[in-house]
């Protein structure tokens, strides 16, 4: 074979390789994605978890992570719990240097920085959906529908891709100690509410009657957080974050009564856990696979 030959070869070779999915194998691992192509310029690095090696027919859940950008932590939290009920754990990672502060991250790259709006298809909480189809690719899964997980910044992350993402294929979404809210209102300018942005009462309506779960620390009250947001708007939803969960939640009740349409959403407390994301994950865990429990 002559140079020419070789290099040829060597260049049909990248080509194929680069369009291979790779495969998720049983225990931690990552991988790059970035085949969503209007987001094709910011992958994400994605943790995973599988407790067997075929996890073809396990529950997938996507977990959210917190604003230190530590996905690969969050997984890894949620280890043990993944052998126990037997799930496979998806840890998208959101870096600073692609989705810079909580404007690109959990208020989901909706406007730029003058507060123009930004095309749909380039917001962060596009992403979930396609990856979640690239991760049933990956597995030679059937799954259709996935569990998704929120703490602190993760969980503003959550309870605002349901409002904006109400045809998500999430089962049930747990958005655990927020540090504060986009309440369910359409005459509170965003981000504390839905003016200005693409949502309806129609879309609300499809919102309160998804499965969302406003998880809380009971511990979690320290005023004085060094990432807990103090605006007014803010402060006006409570002074800590346990709070301010328990008012996102009654006007999400009120708002649902005023519209006349069911409401599916839940929430719940846990004893003594303050802002912790390994607290949050056992009662979130318990709650969401207990069908699932290997030992059964």
């Amino acid at each position: 074979m002559n140079k020419f030959s070789k290099k040829l070869c060597l260049l049909l070779f990248l080509s194929v390789s680069t369009h291979v999915i790779a495969q998720i194998e049983q225990g931690p691992g990552s991988f790059l994605y970035n085949q969503y192509e209007p987001l094709k310029d910011k992958p994400l690095k994605v943790w995973y978890y599988s407790p067997k090696k075929d996890p073809s027919d396990l529950p997938v859940l996507m977990v959210l992570h917190g604003t230190t950008r530590n996905a690969d932590v969050y997984r890894d939290n949620w280890i043990g719990l993944a052998d126990k009920y037997g799930i496979l754990v998806i840890a998208p990672e959101f870096s600073n240097g692609h989705f810079p502060k909580s404007r690109c991250y959990n208020l989901g790259n909706m406007f730029n920085e003058e507060n123009i709006p930004i095309e749909e298809a380039k917001w962060s909480y596009s992403l979930i959906e396609p990856l979640f189809d690239h991760i049933i690719g990956m597995i030679n899964g059937n799954q259709q529908y996935y569990a998704m997980f929120g703490h602190s910044a993760g969980a503003q992350f959550v309870h605002r891709f349901a409002m904006f993402k109400p045809d998500n294929r999430a089962h049930t979404i747990i958005s655990s100690n927020a540090g504060w809210y986009t309440l369910p209102d359409l005459q509170v300018n965003f981000p504390y509410g839905l003016r200005n942005t693409t949502a309806s009462e129609d879309q609300l309506k499809k919102v309160f009657q998804k499965k969302m779960i406003i998880q809380l620390g009971e511990a979690d009250i320290d005023t004085n957080h060094k990432s807990l947001r103090k605006t007014k708007e803010a402060l006006q939803q409570g002074e800590h974050r346990f709070a301010r969960g328990q008012y996102f939640y009654q006007q999400a009740v009120q708002m649902a009564d005023a519209l006349s349409t069911d409401f599916n959403w839940e929430i719940r407390t846990v004893p003594m856990a303050g802002h912790f994301n390994k607290d949050m994950a056992i009662p979130a865990a318990t709650y969401l696979f207990p069908e699932y429990l290997v030992h059964k």
